[in-house]
């Protein structure tokens, strides 16, 4: 199912701080659900026989990183990164208590919309579709770096008056230290993705018109995983048709600067 688990020292760190405070046997509790809340996350996948390539355990959650998910129809991505959360409150159904509590926090935090929390990937795959992947990834990291300083300030309210509890202080930091750094990881797999988009499923077709004077940047920032675009490109002689493998041809051989009037049929 994967094939390789990697453990961050900090892990080891937070559970070592809560044995000293007494608190390890609630961290082992929310240690396991997330565990099953990432699972249910690798299981939905492989229904669709998205496999997951390694699972990474950080103090704060557990990730699995899954292969060619870009290339899924938008609808079952939604429903993978769904699958976890509905875990955690379909078990506040069965528990009270505390359980319960924990269950609705965890359910709660990953539906923010921050990357890469379950929410946030949602926020990304529908901000994608209808706006284009890259202009969908600037949004995206965009508003995770600004939940991220959000909880960072949240965490300097929380140290000064419970202290010394560093819990928001730290995801806050942890988050836009990864955001700062996710433009180029979504980036690549943009590229990946749309150059070798699978042949072997229907897509819709979309049509965009432009002058031969526009940006071939602001016609790739168009671009998406779900659709095929075709661009008309309006001149003295008339329209015409450019697709997605001509601009992108153009783009590998001559780079993202110039026009669409440079680019050839």
């Amino acid at each position: 199912m994967f094939t390789k688990i990697k453990i961050k020292p900090s892990f080891f760190v937070v559970a070592a701080f809560c044995i000293k405070a007494g608190i390890f046997g609630y961290f082992l509790t929310v240690f396991a659900l997330v565990l099953l809340h990432e699972f249910c996350h690798i299981f939905t996948a492989m229904l669709w026989d998205i496999k997951t390539s390694r699972i990474t355990i950080t103090p704060i959650g557990i990730y699995a990183d899954m292969e060619n998910l870009e290339y899924l129809h938008i609808t079952k991505r939604i429903i993978i990164a769904l699958s976890g959360p509905a875990f955690n409150l379909s078990m506040c159904l069965f528990h009270g208590g505390i359980l319960r509590q924990t269950n609705l926090a965890i359910a709660l935090f990953n539906l923010l919309p921050l990357y890469p929390l379950d929410g946030g990937k949602i926020f990304h795959y529908i901000t994608s579709y209808f706006i284009g992947v890259l202009r969908g990834n600037i949004i995206a990291v965009k508003l995770s770096i600004s939940l991220s300083i959000m909880l960072i300030c949240a965490g300097l309210v929380e140290l000064i008056l419970c202290p010394p509890n560093l819990s928001l202080l730290c995801l806050g930091i942890y988050f836009y230290r990864l955001n700062k750094a996710n433009t180029i990881n979504l980036t690549y797999t943009f590229y990946k993705t749309v150059i070798n988009k699978n042949d072997n499923k229907i897509m819709p077709v979309r049509s965009i018109a432009a002058s031969e004077k526009m940006d071939i940047k602001a016609v790739l920032y168009r671009l998406g995983w779900d659709y095929y675009t075709l661009v008309y490109v309006r001149h003295k002689n008339g329209i015409s048709p450019l697709t997605e493998e001509t601009i992108l041809r153009h783009i590998m051989s001559n780079g993202i600067k110039g026009d669409l009037g440079s680019v050839k049929c």
